[in-house]
């Protein structure tokens, strides 16, 4: 599995009625969903991994991770986690 040895983070919370989501912020729309926060943290990780592999094999700059996320009590008490996904 090709790795480029970045690090993005994302943010993983509940998703009602069941299950997690995971949001990559520096990558709008590249979200996944899971039945734990494992799982999904998982499958965006191999969204990313694609993602970056289609990116880079048409000659396009990846994304960097310089994104403002504005994190607060709330987001913490609403069950919201920051994890990091290394590719």
């Amino acid at each position: 599995m090709k790795g480029f040895g970045r690090t993005y983070r994302a943010i993983v919370e509940p998703d009602d009625p069941k299950g997690f989501v995971a949001i990559l912020p520096a990558v709008p729309g590249l979200v996944a969903h899971g039945e734990s926060e494992e799982e999904a943290t998982h499958l965006l990780c191999d969204l990313l991994r694609n993602h970056l592999i289609r990116l880079e094999s048409s000659g396009q700059v990846l994304p960097e991770d310089n994104i403002d996320i504005v994190w607060d009590e709330e987001d913490e008490e609403a069950g919201a986690k920051l994890v990091s996904i290394e590719v």
